[in-house]
């Protein structure tokens, strides 16, 4: 009698494979860490935006863009010559580009922009452009108005099919950037600092006379106010040392003056109180000015002499008349 051994169909053995394998996968999820998905930040496309070049061009505040025709007129102006130079578009479409510049840079502009339209190439060209409130005085005295150096870059557009000049294509952006002040403006603040040089030397040498003059005041007020002795003596009394002399030049003028108005004297006959000497007089020394005590003096010496012519009068008298 013969065995029969079962035979599995492929079928049944890729299912059975299939089904341990869950199994398998997880015993190893279960031995190591689960895996989180990462999500993709999407990224923003500023071209998917509407009209998203209008918005590129009229959002632009630091960069002209310009359309001009071939003979460089404006057809075309962005919103941010304004800002930079306060004019509006409307004012300058339809109008000469180069009318705008430095009459300096005009002809080396024209023949920059000329030269790219022939050649068909790029053009990079400095020029300086008007602002429309803004005004300096030069220097004959004549307002002007203030200028910005600009770096203009452009580039000519041809119809693809017959070649003809459609347009051209220009950027104007302050340079180097937009805090750089103008050119014109580096000569005036150039010429204001001579000015405030010479400014400062005027005052310079009227700070010098003013001190010169003070210190011809104080020397003047020191010897008109220190107090004098009897005998003529009007600096210093004999028993000052130099040390005290030195002392008072080192604290300067106030420290005298402070000296002479402690020790006031005012005279018993006039009042006077400002005489450059005192003399003695009935009641003591330093009580008299320099004139009341000539005075007081040579009337006492007449009074001496009065006496003593009387005295010797008498001794005669009584001579006879024994």
């Amino acid at each position: 009698m013969a065995s029969t051994v079962p035979v599995s169909s492929p079928t049944s053995a890729s299912t059975s494979a299939a089904a341990t394998m869950p199994e398998a996968s997880g015993s190893s999820s279960s031995n190591s860490a689960p895996l989180t998905p990462t999500k993709e930040i999407p990224v923003f496309e500023f071209t998917k935006r509407k009209r998203w070049a209008d918005l590129l061009v009229t959002e632009l505040n630091d960069t002209i863009i310009f359309v001009l025709s071939e003979a460089c007129t404006v057809w075309y102006c962005g919103n941010a010559v304004t800002e930079l130079l306060g004019w509006r578009d409307e004012e300058l479409v339809d109008s000469d580009l180069i009318d705008l510049m430095n009459a300096g840079d005009r002809v080396n502009f024209r023949t920059a922009f000329a030269e790219s339209v022939r050649a068909r190439t790029e053009m990079l060209a400095y020029a300086r452009l008007q602002c429309k409130n803004e005004f300096f005085v030069s220097a004959n005295l004549t307002p002007e108005p203030r200028e910005v150096l600009f770096e203009i870059r452009g580039r000519p557009h041809y119809l693809p099919d017959s070649g003809d000049f459609k347009c051209y294509f220009a950027m104007a952006q302050p340079y180097p950037s937009r805090n750089t002040a103008m050119l014109n403006t580096f000569l005036e603040l150039k010429m204001e600092n001579e000015r405030l040089q010479q400014r400062v030397a005027q005052l310079r040498l009227q700070s010098q006379a003013l001190d010169g003059a003070a210190d011809s005041f104080f020397s003047t007020s020191e010897n008109f106010g220190v107090p004098a002795v009897d005998g003529g003596r009007t600096n210093f009394e004999p028993g000052v040392g130099p040390s005290l002399v030195t002392d008072a030049d080192e604290d300067g003028p106030r420290k005298k003056l402070k000296r002479a108005a402690a020790e006031q004297h005012v005279c018993v006959t006039c009042g006077r109180t400002d005489s450059p000497e005192w003399r003695k007089g009935p009641n003591g020394p330093k009580t008299l000015c320099n004139a009341c005590g000539l005075r007081w003096a040579k009337k006492a010496r007449k009074n001496v002499e009065g006496e003593g012519e009387g005295d010797g009068a008498q001794n005669s008298g009584s001579t006879l008349v024994f």
